[in-house]
């Protein structure tokens, strides 16, 4: 008797002890469940298929994916919640995460037809060369895209900070054709424009260095954007007579980062 009462003491603490253990994990899970998420409070600095890209007051900067970014300008300022850190990011990428919910706190609503602008002004500009009754008036806008992409200035209101990544590598590959198109058409222009105190006469390499820089930093956190740069400097190389010696001196970085242009520049990376 004395020992299957053992056998039951025994037997009821063990329960009581599970019971609790089941207790404790609960209670725990639902401390977590119900612990409120972080949130980030920051400006849209750019955004691209499926992501935006957000810096906060501390100049951190944050990739939120899995969203429709046509819903949000660049400049607008938001709230972000926290769900999930995919990636933590470095000096050249930001930290990847997801969120349940981003309130727009303050949008920017001018800058929704920013990209669509820019190239329609790039576009137009490139073509007028054809047009000689539109030439003149193409050569004083090489100046303005000039000083947009390289000296803070304007076109139609905007910065080259209001647009995406992706306008501005199609912005700096148009701009590397009116460039070719300004030397043709009207050789000397540029260095006429030396008393400015802004250099005009080497833009040519200050265009392929920008694309070149974009371009790897893209390559970090857009690999679908990074594909079609990569592509896009192949058929640029050829078309604007851009040499080796020219992208090995342009380019800053690592061993690596100039092995991987090289294998670009050869057509041996696919």
């Amino acid at each position: 008797m004395r020992i299957s009462t053992i056998y039951k003491l025994i037997g009821i603490i063990l329960l009581i002890g599970i019971l609790f253990w089941v207790y404790k994990t609960m209670t725990k899970s639902e401390k977590v469940e119900n612990k409120p998420n972080i949130v980030l409070t920051g400006t849209i600095t750019n955004k691209g298929e499926g992501y935006i890209i957000i810096k906060d007051s501390s100049q951190n900067e944050y990739l939120i994916n899995s969203i429709n970014e046509t819903n949000y300008a660049i400049g607008s300022e938001v709230n972000a919640s926290v769900a999930t850190i995919i990636e933590q990011g470095n000096k050249t990428k930001p930290t990847t995460i997801t969120s349940n919910e981003i309130f727009v706190t303050k949008e920017n609503a001018k800058n929704k037809n920013a990209d669509a602008e820019i190239l329609a002004y790039l576009k137009e500009t490139e073509n007028d060369f054809e047009d000689t009754n539109k030439q003149e008036e193409a050569k004083m806008r090489f100046i303005s895209i000039v000083d947009f992409l390289f000296y803070e200035g304007k076109i139609n209101g905007y910065t080259l900070n209001d647009v995406t990544n992706k306008t501005k590598l199609q912005v700096l590959k148009i701009a590397l054709s009116i460039d070719s198109k300004i030397e043709n058409t009207f050789p000397g222009y540029k260095e006429s424009l030396s008393n400015t105190g802004k250099i005009y006469t080497g833009i040519k390499n200050k265009i392929i260095e920008s694309y070149l820089t974009l371009t790897t930093n893209i390559c970090e956190f857009d690999a679908n954007l990074c594909q079609t740069a990569q592509n896009d400097f192949g058929e640029m190389k050829d078309a604007f007579s851009i040499t080796w010696n020219v992208i090995r001196n342009l380019i800053a970085g690592t061993t690596e980062t100039l092995q991987d242009w090289y294998e670009i520049y050869s057509g041996k990376k696919e």
